[in-house]
């Protein structure tokens, strides 16, 4: 789920070259191994930029990312996940079609809708200070004041005029796919591929500035350079703080001035950069452009460490709900090292036979329910499926009508409304759950999702199994509207106790097709 699936595809003549000279290593522990791979397509055939929109449109995750990462091939990409920065230089060149360019962006400021804090910030780096000025006016405050007006409505021309125009200030449109269609679809397609939940800001940077200070991130970026010219230095991680689970905190400039610079060009409109997560960096316009790009985001709390950690607390919980003795009150030790002593020994005993559980079948089982919590949370997190990237009519496949013609036999047939899985399954005790996209809402789909509580029942995006559903046929079900086939209800077998009741809600939310 964390990588890019490896798609063979050969390049177009692009140059590509590793950004020091040496051995290609594979020790994942810095030197060589980090350095960037920078393809200079600036002479090479790229696709047409249109073909952003229209693949969008339509949700083809392959062509999406490969058109992203043009003319690079999707398997060397993966080669460098996690492992060095990548850069793509096409010369200027626009890329990405009508998305997200100065115009769209004042058009999301001077819509009427936007709030501070919620779809915009205001931001600044001068002289080593990093600060945010979420207010329309100024007035009675100290320059430095950052009590900000979070939720107050935009004054579009104190933020483009004002602080982007006279004061030179950053504005950073927060997650635009809640009212940018484009985006929305964008990230919707970009979910597919990658299998976890995506996310994007925008960032407008006027020039002789910056609007950030050095810092790492907790997720993998893919930095597309809209308008303008932007130049990016990228720092190697510090040891202790490869693979970060959180953001960084604001660096000074002394304290990442022992780290080695990987990475230090101009990018230009078209250009990509991406960057694994927990590698440093800062970005600043110079004084001749104006700097509009994009960062796609991507793999937040996305690891074995996130499976691992369900997994264990899944273990530990059921483990104290099954023995008393774990949940007494220890005895006063404060005095009597003999009893502090009896305690400790008695807790590592615990816990050396907890240890020994878990490399049984508890142990194989907890894994499996860790990944598949990692799956439902996927599904609770990622973007509503478009009407344009349904496989077929919405108005006529799904909703009360269709589940209605579905359990009186006039339909007989259901298939997936989207390409891949329309739902997860998450069994656990009390009750087997589905989980599905088709309810989220765009504005929610940002929010990061850290559980998985599926006893949450009036939560949208989730159906609750009746409990004579064998999961033989639930797994049947998945299996087969996952692979795209279309699945005849109408055998008996199929229209037995609530299993035909469980199919008509996934019919009536959406997840799945009512066919004739």
């Amino acid at each position: 789920m964390s990588t890019p699936r490896k798609r063979a595809r050969a390049g177009d003549g692009a140059g590509a070259r590793d950004d020091d000279d040496g051995d290609d290593g594979d020790d994942d522990d810095g030197g060589d191994a980090r350095r960037p791979l920078v393809v200079d397509a600036r002479d090479a055939t790229l696709p047409d930029a249109a073909l952003w929109d229209e693949h969008a449109e339509r949700g083809d995750a392959d062509a999406l990312f490969e058109h992203a990462i043009a003319p690079l091939d999707a398997a060397t990409f993966a080669t460098c996940v996690d492992r060095r920065a990548v850069c793509v230089k096409r010369g200027g060149r626009a890329h990405y079609g009508s998305w997200m360019t100065m115009e769209a962006v004042t058009r999301a400021t001077r819509d009427g809708e936007a709030r501070y804090g919620v779809d915009l910030d205001v931001t600044s780096y001068v002289d080593g200070v990093r600060r945010t000025h979420n207010r329309n006016s100024d007035a009675g405050r100290e320059a430095d004041d950052e009590d900000d007006d979070v939720g107050e409505l935009v004054d579009a021309d104190a933020v483009l005029t004002r602080r982007f125009g006279e004061e030179r200030r950053s504005v950073r449109l927060l997650h635009p796919q809640t009212r940018c269609d484009a985006t929305w679809k964008i990230l919707a397609t970009l979910e597919r591929y990658f299998e976890c939940a995506c996310g994007c800001n925008v960032y407008v940077t006027p020039a002789s500035s910056q609007g950030f200070a050095p810092h790492y991130d907790d997720i993998d970026a893919f930095v597309l350079q809209i308008e303008g010219a932007k130049r990016w230095r990228v720092y190697e991680p510090f040891e202790d703080e490869t693979h970060p689970r959180t953001s960084s905190r604001n660096f000074t400039q002394e304290e990442i001035a022992t780290q080695r610079v990987v990475f230090d060009d101009v990018l230009e409109a078209g250009d990509f950069l991406y960057l694994p997560r927990g590698w440093i960096h800062q970005a600043e316009c110079s004084s001749s452009t104006h700097s509009v790009h994009a960062t796609l985001s991507t793999n937040q709390s996305n690891a074995p460490a996130d499976a691992l950690e369900i997994a264990l607390n899944n273990a530990l919980a059921s483990t104290i709900d099954g023995r008393a003795e774990l949940r007494r009150s220890f005895v006063s030790t404060l005095n009597d090292e003999r009893r502090r002593d009896a305690a400790l020994e008695g807790l590592g005993e615990e816990l050396r036979a907890f240890a020994s559980e878990l490399q049984g079948d508890f142990g194989a089982a907890l894994v499996e329910h860790a990944y598949a919590s990692l799956e439902a949370r996927f599904m609770m997190q990622r973007c509503p499926p478009p009407d344009s990237h349904l496989l077929r009519s919405k108005a006529r496949c799904t909703g009360d009508v269709a589940a209605a013609e579905l359990r009186s036999g006039a339909r007989t047939r259901v298939a997936s409304q989207i390409e891949g899985a329309p739902f997860s399954i998450l069994r656990e005790s009390p009750a087997t759950t589905l989980f599905h996209p088709f309810q989220n809402r765009r504005d929610g789909a940002h929010v990061r999702v850290l559980g998985v509580d599926s006893a949450d029942e009036d939560r949208l995006g989730r159906v609750v199994v009746p409990s004579d559903v064998d999961d033989e046929r639930l797994d049947e079900l998945l299996d087969a509207v996952r692979s795209g086939d279309a699945l005849e209800i109408a055998k008996t077998n199929f229209r037995e106790n609530n299993f035909l009741e469980l199919v008509c809600e996934l019919v009536r939310c959406g997840a799945l097709a009512a066919l004739d």
